[in-house]
């Protein structure tokens, strides 16, 4: 091959490069920065290295700017002749940013969900505690418990202890675990493999179903059935209600991660009618780190807790000396990271995104903002500092601005593709002393764990607390959880507001709905 060309260079050729660039964005890094050069911004505009290829080639960069020479080297390096050149490189696109000097995306290498597991996976005191108490209202008839953990306090782990000690003793039934998201489907299949493995008495089955996987009703005799709520529904729609029967009879305890979630219609009625069917009546055990579903309190509160019978079991920490509130306990004993809310901006009485940056009334001061407070956070000693941003396109205008100005930053949203995602994921996850800042807008609320994360910027408006818990919930890990012992929260929401600047009153918020 002959000698490549750089993105940078391919840049310097432009003649109309400015006017090429989203004004708001020049203005803003001009703002922070009076010395930032034309090259750099485009450099950070460019995005991950596919997007750079895409926008070179938009903008007539390649292959029409390069020379002869560079034409012969790029399509010798592609394999191509010259007269293919311009669709080989909108078709080798990950190939080509290598050519010009960028780091071509890598995706994760999936692995297969594991199929079978077999025969140390401790809970601490007040988990065993929680444990117990669920055990016994099953016992005793109760066929559907809520259990109450803060974000960081072990549902996961806890239910998978019910899970394999359910399975352990009755040989002949199915364990099925539903949520909403393919994340949290993939956690739980993941988990439970390694808790079999530590808690198991045989071999067992692991049977996934969702996003189209296959999966028969014939199979669930024994081991875990993690399915998705949207397939149990399409299910229910397909094959009816005689078939659904079929599949609850084959249950002998139900799992509803996400369980503030259950009060929706089409997956209330699928997964009571899987209750029902069972012989007797399947428990259901309910997970969530927010038992309710407004802030202010209406009749999706009361339904909730009325389909859990009010029955909600939460960490009794006060048994070992410690406070009654169980997040203050995880905190004063390293579980949880103990947490700064801090203000930024004013969101003023408004309800959605758009009312919010109408309220800025310009989007170059909320960028301006946000990198401002990104940078605040870094020289205070932050790493990792995930940004909930208003929109998937400030998203990705944030990313930009603080690349301009030198810091490691990645956007995402649903449309990125999964091994761009996988990249940036694994990018921000991965050891390094340098910052790293991750950006998005709806994504990575649940199902992402980075426990090194110790700053979060919700920069966005919710009136929700459910919402705004999840998102406060990436920062917090303390450092028995691998994470740190204080985080920091700048938030656009009020943290004077009750419950929205302190974890421990948002997870006692919703006690008043449910019985003792």
């Amino acid at each position: 091959m002959g000698q490549p060309v750089s993105f940078i260079s391919l840049l310097r050729r432009l003649d109309d490069l400015e006017s090429r660039l989203p004004q708001d964005i020049v203005r803003a890094v001009r703002a922070l920065d009076v010395e930032a050069n034309l090259i750099s911004i485009a450099g950070a505009y460019l995005g991950n290295s596919v997007e750079a290829v895409e926008r070179l080639v938009d903008w007539g960069c390649m292959p029409q700017l390069l020379t002869e020479l560079e034409r012969d080297s790029l399509a010798s390096f592609l394999d191509s002749s010259i007269e293919n050149l311009d669709s080989s490189i909108r078709k080798n696109k990950p190939d080509v940013a290598q050519f010009i000097g960028l780091i071509p995306p890598k995706a994760d290498r999936v692995e297969a969900l594991p199929v079978k597991s077999l025969a140390g996976y401790p809970l601490f005191p007040h988990q065993r505690r929680a444990l117990r108490q669920i055990q016994q209202y099953i016992q005793k008839g109760r066929d559907r418990i809520l259990l109450h953990m803060p974000t960081g306090g072990g549902k996961t782990r806890t239910a998978m202890n019910l899970v394999c000690e359910t399975l352990r003793s009755r040989e002949d039934a199915a364990v099925l675990w539903v949520a909403s998201t393919k994340e949290l489907l993939d956690q739980a299949a993941r988990e439970f493999h390694k808790a079999w493995s530590y808690l198991g008495n045989r071999e067992v089955p692991i049977i996934a179903a969702w996003e189209g996987r296959d999966w028969r009703v014939s199979d669930l005799n024994d081991g875990l059935f993690v399915a998705s709520l949207a397939t149990l529904h399409q299910y229910l729609r397909a094959r009816g209600e005689n078939e659904l029967d079929a599949l609850g009879a084959r249950l002998q305890l139900i799992v509803f991660d996400e369980a503030h979630q259950a009060i929706a219609s089409s997956y209330r009625d699928v997964v009571s009618r899987l209750s029902v069917s069972g012989q007797p009546i399947t428990p259901i055990v309910g997970l969530t780190a927010t038992p309710g579903r407004t802030y202010i309190g209406d009749e999706q509160d009361e339904a909730l807790s009325d389909f859990f019978g009010q029955k909600k079991v939460t960490l009794d920490t006060s048994a070992e000396g410690g406070p009654s509130n169980p997040v203050d306990y995880l905190i004063e004993n390293g579980y949880l990271a103990r947490a700064d809310f801090v203000l930024i901006g004013e969101a003023g009485e408004v309800g959605t995104d758009e009312d919010f940056l109408d309220y800025y009334k310009a989007v170059d001061k909320y960028l301006v903002l946000i990198a401002k407070s990104v940078r605040e956070l870094i020289a205070e000693g932050h790493s990792r500092i995930i940004v909930f941003a208003a929109s998937v396109e400030l998203s990705y205008k944030v990313a930009v601005i603080l690349r301009a100005l030198g810091v490691y930053a990645n956007a995402l949203s649903g449309e990125t593709e999964p091994a761009v995602r996988d990249t940036i994921i694994r990018q921000y996850k991965t050891k390094t002393k340098g910052p790293r800042v991750l950006i998005n807008y709806g994504v990575l609320t649940t199902g992402f764990d980075a426990p090194d994360t110790s700053a979060a910027i919700i920069a966005r408006s919710t009136n929700s607390l459910v919402l705004y818990s999840q998102m406060v919930g990436r920062a917090i890990r303390g450092p028995k959880a691998g994470g740190n012992s204080r985080a920091k929260v700048l938030t656009v929401v009020d943290p004077s507001v009750p419950a929205f600047g302190n974890i421990a009153s948002a997870f006692a918020h919703w006690n008043e709905y449910w019985g003792k």
